[in-house]
Parts: structure tokens; C-alpha cells; sequence
């Protein structure tokens, strides 16, 4: 864990002296400027506070250890059941919802794989509300990748759930994830 974090901030270094390069709110430095605003969130080694606060830090991710999870309805969560990281609690495996401890900026991500050759239409929710969306496509165990920056508040619940009213499977055996992060207070 140590190990990963120094790589992480070693990188987030070298962006860092990268982007002075750069004139921040161009229209094409849009990616720089969000990565600007990244490593300005990671704290630095110096900071002493930086073990505790990433200690603390609400951090998930689950994946679908089920072979594949059928969604019948508009309604329907996706229940990512084998939650390996928690930090924070906020991540329930068995509603599929995280529900955020504290407020912040965070990112969210979801990988979904559709059972061959079918499709998986989904969303990503806040507190019910449609917020992005993707979509798994028809090709053999095709897949897509979400990834949404979220302003939530304590106690807002995020979920992944079917975007459609037609049976579809997403794939599991860990092939389909969703993760999230506190990124900024």
C-alpha cells in the first residue's frame, strides 16, 4: 500500500511539473486543468495530516462475483455482491448503493460487460436522479467503462441500475465492477 501511494505521488509529480507548461482554462487544456485540480487533491508525503486523511478517505470497489446478474426491469439495481475494498462503510454489497459518508467531490467508476452477444443498457443514479449512462454493447461479452465526477452530500445514495425495460445480463465473475472515491472536500 505504502509502495502504490509513493508511485502515485512520485506520478502525480511529474504531471504536476508537466502542466507549468500549460495555460490553465484554454479549451484545450480541459484535461490538464482536471488534472491540475487531481494533483492538487492528492496530499503530498510532507503533510503530515496526509496518512490520516487518506486513511479515512470513503473508498470502494466491487465487482459481480455472481456468474451473470438478469435485469427484468426499469427499476432494477445491479448488485455488485463481492465489495474487496470499503473504506468508510459506504458501500452496501447487497442493495448495490453507496451511500456517502461524508460530502465531497467524488469519482465514481463502472466497468459492465453484457452476457455474449447480448446488450446492457445502464445508468449511473444520485439519490434517484439519472446522472450518466452507458452502454454495453451487442459483440461477444462487450463492454463499456463509466467514468462520472459526482458532488454528493452526506448521506446521498449512488447506484448503478438498468436503463431499460428489457431483460438483459451483465456479465459477472468479476468481469463487471463499480468503484468510487472521495477526491476533494
Amino acid at each position: 500500500m505504502v509502495s502504490s501511494t509513493i508511485v502515485l505521488l512520485l506520478l502525480c509529480a511529474k504531471v504536476g511539473k508537466a502542466l507549468a507548461t500549460c495555460n490553465p482554462g484554454k479549451t484545450t487544456c480541459v484535461t490538464e486543468d482536471l488534472l491540475h485540480m487531481i494533483t492538487r487533491a492528492v496530499p503530498t508525503i510532507n503533510d503530515s495530516n496526509s496518512k490520516t486523511d487518506l486513511e479515512r478517505r470513503p473508498t470502494f470497489f466491487a465487482s459481480l462475483k455472481a456468474s451473470q446478474q438478469t435485469l427484468y426491469d426499469i427499476k432494477d439495481i445491479v448488485k455488485f455482491d463481492d465489495a474487496k475494498i470499503n473504506i468508510g462503510g459506504g458501500y452496501d454489497s447487497t442493495t448495490g448503493i453507496f451511500t456517502a459518508p461524508r460530502n465531497g467531490i467524488y469519482i465514481f467508476s463502472c466497468t459492465i460487460v453484457a452476457v455474449g452477444g447480448g446488450d446492457v443498457q445502464f445508468q449511473l443514479n444520485k439519490n434517484d436522479q439519472f446522472y450518466t449512462g452507458g452502454y454495453a454493447t451487442k459483440t461477444n461479452y462487450g463492454g463499456q467503462t463509466v467514468y462520472s465526477i459526482v458532488e454528493v452530500m452526506t448521506g446521498d445514495k449512488v447506484y448503478i441500475k438498468h436503463r431499460t425495460g428489457s431483460l438483459q445480463k451483465v456479465s459477472g465473475n468479476h468481469h463487471s465492477t463499480f468503484s468510487g472515491y472521495l477526491l476533494s472536500k
